[in-house]
């Protein structure tokens, strides 16, 4: 009896942990979303086409995830990207140029370029 109390326990105990886990997965995913989207409009008034196509990718490989999930996991994906939106949208625009270009490395930059060659 103690083996199935003990096995019962666990099973919650991973099932309830899995679930905090995909919320805290589902916001992290809706704060990429908006990061993606900004960072390829800001490309595009920068002209730089590698960094588009990156971001462009990111962002719709993201929006694949989202397919993926039920749907009160994708309203809690959409929620997060508004909310992210909308405090993106109060910061410094040339700033947030700057972090999108730090975090778009010299390989990914490389990749792209390939990329955009071979179309």
């Amino acid at each position: 009896m103690k083996i199935i109390m003990v096995i019962f326990l666990l099973f919650y105990i991973s099932t309830s942990a899995a679930g905090a886990n995909t919320d805290l997965e589902l916001k992290t995913l809706g704060r990429s979303l908006a990061n993606y989207r900004l960072c390829s409009d800001i490309s595009v008034e920068l002209d730089d086409k590698a960094m588009f196509n990156y971001y462009s990718e990111m962002y719709n490989d993201g929006l694949l995830k989202v397919a993926a999930y039920s749907q009160s996991g994708a309203e809690m994906v959409n929620k997060e990207l508004q909310m992210s939106a909308l405090k993106l949208a109060k910061i410094d625009r040339a700033s947030l140029g700057g972090l999108c270009l730090s975090r778009f490395d010299l390989l990914s930059r490389k990749m792209q370029e390939n990329k955009l060659v071979e179309k």
